[in-house]
């Protein structure tokens, strides 16, 4: 009946009806990740799982190993059509309706998320930095949160940061892929009324392991195994 050429939506609405008692839909977390029930009128149930469309890249649950797949194929000298071009054949896919990717994506996204800095380097200051460190005004810019904000964060120990030693002296951030969601999170947060404090999870830095970690007040601290 459901398959005949005379039936109509509005038959396959009554079937519905009369075969299912309820449906329940749960979003994992913020990802494109969808667990659909089905309650059936026997008292039955059937599990099924979707993917909806997303906004940003961040909400993927393929983000992370997205951009280390990127970073991979970059080392091996891979142009950005043929990064492409990879993914595309891999099953990645990106936010939003798109099906697949393209080079200027994929240029778009490096750029956004700090894989490559076009024209912004400054002689003798880049190298200046360590893996995973960024300048903090570019962070700001990135995430679209205000430097005032990132400096206020530095002050209250909610972000890695040291004083680098450059002629300017500024200012640089440590977060990985983890870190630069946190801080995304952070400055999304909305405090409501009596406005209790801001969850400790958003707060508090990811400790940075095996390597010496930059203090407050740009101090150096020895090496230890996570910054206190």
């Amino acid at each position: 009946m459901w398959q005949a050429p005379d039936t109509t939506a509005k038959d396959r609405q009554e079937m519905v009806r009369v075969l299912v008692k309820r449906v329940t839909v749960e979003v994992q977390g913020d990802s494109e990740h969808v667990a659909v029930t089905v309650h059936w009128a026997g008292g039955m149930t059937s599990a099924h799982h979707l993917s909806r469309p997303v906004a940003r890249y961040a909400q993927l649950s393929t983000y992370p190993p997205l951009l280390h797949r990127i970073e991979v194929l970059r080392q091996t000298g891979q142009s950005v059509a043929q990064i492409a071009a990879c993914l595309n054949r891999e099953g990645f896919t990106p936010p939003k309706r798109t099906s697949q990717f393209t080079a200027k994506m994929i240029t778009r996204l490096l750029t956004q998320h700090h894989r490559q800095r076009p024209g912004r380097a400054v002689p003798g200051q880049t190298t200046a930095l360590s893996p995973q460190e960024y300048w903090l005004t570019e962070v700001a810019r990135q995430l679209h949160i205000p430097v005032a904000t990132l400096h206020k964060w530095k002050r209250v120990g909610w972000v890695r940061w040291r004083k680098v030693a450059v002629p300017d002296g500024r200012v640089a951030l440590w977060a990985d892929e983890d870190e630069l969601e946190r801080l995304r999170r952070l400055h999304a947060y909305k405090r409501q009324w009596p406005e209790p404090p801001y969850p400790q999870m958003l707060t508090t830095p990811k400790p940075r392991t095996g390597e010496s970690c930059p203090g407050e007040r740009g101090v150096e601290l020895p090496l230890v195994h996570a910054c206190p």
